[in-house]
Parts: C-alpha cells; sequence; structure tokens
C-alpha cells in the first residue's frame, strides 16, 4: 500500500533541496508518494523590510513561495512538485543562479507552466494565506522550525534528514526505512552531529 508523505520545504533551503532529490529517490524503491507542502523561512527569519541584510533574497523567496502556493491549487501537487524541482536545479545546482523573478519564470517554463503564474501569484493575495496556513499547519502539528520536514499518515513528523548529499537507488531507500521507523518513535527528538560540508558536495 502506498504510504503519503507530507515533505515540507522552502524553495530557498539548499539543505531542503539536498532532502527532497533523497525523497524523490526513495519514491522509486518504496511505495511512497510525496505531497509537496510549504513552509516560509521568512516567517521564521522576519520579514523582508528595509532592517533585514536579507531583504531581497526573501522577497524572492515570499514570490516563489507564492508562485508555487498558485501552481499547487491550479494544478495540482504533480505540478508544484514538478516546480520546485525546476526551482531547485536553476538555484542550487547553479553557482551563476540565486531565486529572482527571471529564474522562478525559467522554472515554470521549464516544468511545462505558464509563465504569467508568477505575476497572477504576487497579485493574488491570497497565494500568501496559503503559504501562511501550509507553514501554521507544519507548526501546529510537529512544531516544525525549519525545513525540510517530513510528516507521516500517522501525523508525527520530524526535521530532516539533512544531508550535504542525497544518497539514491536501495541506500535512498534504506535510510528511508530508518528515518520512517525513528519519526514513529513517540520518545524520539533527535539526532545530530557537526556540519562539516556544504549541501551537494
Amino acid at each position: 500500500m502506498t504510504t503519503t508523505v507530507k515533505f515540507h520545504f522552502d524553495p530557498l533551503c539548499p539543505w531542503a533541496w539536498q532532502t527532497s532529490k533523497w525523497i524523490r529517490e526513495v519514491e522509486k524503491v518504496r511505495e511512497i508518494e510525496v505531497e509537496w507542502r510549504l513552509f516560509s523561512l521568512e516567517i521564521v527569519n522576519g520579514e523582508a523590510d528595509e532592517t533585514n541584510p536579507y531583504a531581497a533574497a526573501l522577497l524572492n523567496d515570499r514570490h516563489a513561495l507564492r508562485t508555487l502556493a498558485l501552481v499547487q491549487r491550479a494544478e495540482g501537487n504533480d505540478a508544484a512538485g514538478r516546480l520546485y524541482e525546476s526551482l531547485g536545479g536553476l538555484v542550487h545546482e547553479s553557482p551563476s543562479e540565486s531565486l529572482e523573478e527571471k529564474v522562478i519564470r525559467a522554472a515554470l517554463a521549464d516544468a511545462g507552466l505558464d509563465q504569467a503564474m508568477l505575476d497572477r501569484a504576487i497579485a493574488d493575495d491570497s497565494t500568501m494565506y496559503d503559504v501562511r496556513a501550509q507553514h501554521e499547519k507544519a507548526v501546529a502539528e510537529v512544531g516544525a522550525f525549519g525545513v525540510p520536514v517530513i510528516v507521516l499518515p500517522s501525523g508525527k513528523g520530524i526535521f530532516g534528514p539533512v544531508v550535504a548529499t542525497a544518497p539514491t537507488g536501495e541506500a535512498s531507500g534504506k535510510l528511508w526505512d530508518h528515518v520512517e521507523w525513528l519519526i514513529e518513535q513517540d520518545g524520539f527528538f533527535e539526532l545530530k552531529r557537526e556540519r562539516d560540508r556544504k549541501p551537494g558536495a
């Protein structure tokens, strides 16, 4: 029987990107399907205003999240997953690109979606309500404080796993087996060690 797994992400986060590459590999070797869910690092780290040194990046991230919300609503989960995959490839796999409007438009086109969805998302205030609702649900359900966050059908979830390089093939499945088991343990909270590599290294 196929298990639906919620995967909360923010397209700005390179660590969430690596974990998303892993969970896509898991879909190939285990009976799971991913429900792509949003999470806003801007909400966690402060609004994109003139007092925030990361204002430009957070504003572009907000535009990407709102576009993803509109794509979810209009085209469904698979389309949102394709857009996130395109965004991640452009932003996190290319040192020459960053998350900005031209890249969002390019990702929309690459995912087979209308580039005008960016403009529609920015013009529609309800897209930000959708982002906030998904963010707040992750916080309420599992105490989410960052990304990636995985939530199982049982309602139990966890931050992580944080991987520098996404495992592939059966290695991805074995990691999933352990992560899924740990998430279901009521008394388990955290495993952590020093990060000695950058995402993708």
